[in-house]
């Protein structure tokens, strides 16, 4: 009986052994094959927490952007001047002169002139307004043609031209302006020769000619004087007022 139990133990041992000798090397197999955690998850952590700074940077990056383009206007620059050709330049000359807008100033002139009894000469009615009308024709056809022939020969632009910048005290400054200067072909503004020349040679010619007698080249140099101060009034109504 008892030489029986030393055989089942034997055998039993011998199983015991042959498994254990087949199941260690596959472990240890398994063991070597797969990475080592230690050497890994550490690149791993560093890796994932640089994805996340850059993510994070990228994001704040993206809202000071969209702040910056909500809180700051779009600045459009102004427009570049433009030296008018010959052709506009003489459509401008000939509107200046005999243009409806042109011809409504002659006609309320006379008025004002006629209700004034200015020059008392030519009395009232319908005959002493149209002498009036055609006075300040005659004058304003002088003024826009030596205006214009100086323009012509000194390469200047005289016409006037609504400011581009916004606000009310640089638009006024520059309507203002456009009175007594004029531009070259660069753009830069010079003293306008052409605008004082038309003003005064005008009024000077109409007191010399056809003007009463009593009238003389002084009544000509203060007619001069009062257009160019009437022209910075009307410059101040073109620029906010008339959309001509």
């Amino acid at each position: 009986m008892k030489r029986t139990s030393r055989v089942a133990a034997k055998q039993t041992v011998e199983i015991i052994i042959f498994i254990a000798a087949a199941i260690v090397p596959l472990y240890g197999q398994q063991v070597t094959s797969s990475p080592p955690l230690t050497s890994t998850t550490p690149r791993t952590l560093a890796r994932s927490g640089d994805d996340l700074e850059s993510k994070a940077t990228e994001k704040a990056d993206t809202a000071e952007n969209t702040d910056a383009g909500q809180t700051t206007p779009k600045q459009t620059a102004p427009e570049p001047y433009v030296f008018p050709t010959h052709t506009e330049r003489f459509k401008r000359y000939v509107n200046s002169t005999v243009g409806p807008f042109s011809l409504a100033r002659i006609a309320v002139s006379a008025g004002i002139n006629q209700w004034k009894d200015h020059p008392e000469e030519w009395e009232q009615g319908a005959s002493g307004y149209g002498k009036r009308f055609a006075s300040g024709f005659g004058k304003r056809a002088i003024h826009q043609t030596v205006t214009y022939g100086l323009d012509e020969a000194l390469g200047l632009d005289t016409g006037f031209k609504r400011s581009t910048r916004t606000g009310f005290g640089p638009r006024l400054k520059d309507a203002l302006l456009e009175n007594v200067t004029s531009r070259n072909r660069k753009g830069d503004r010079v003293v306008s020769v052409p605008r004082f020349a038309g003003a005064y040679t005008a009024a000077i010619i109409r007191a010399e000619t056809w003007y009463p007698s009593r009238y003389d080249y002084k009544d000509g140099l203060r007619s001069g004087t009062t257009s160019i101060l009437t022209g910075f009034a009307f410059n101040v109504l073109r620029e906010f007022v008339l959309r001509k």
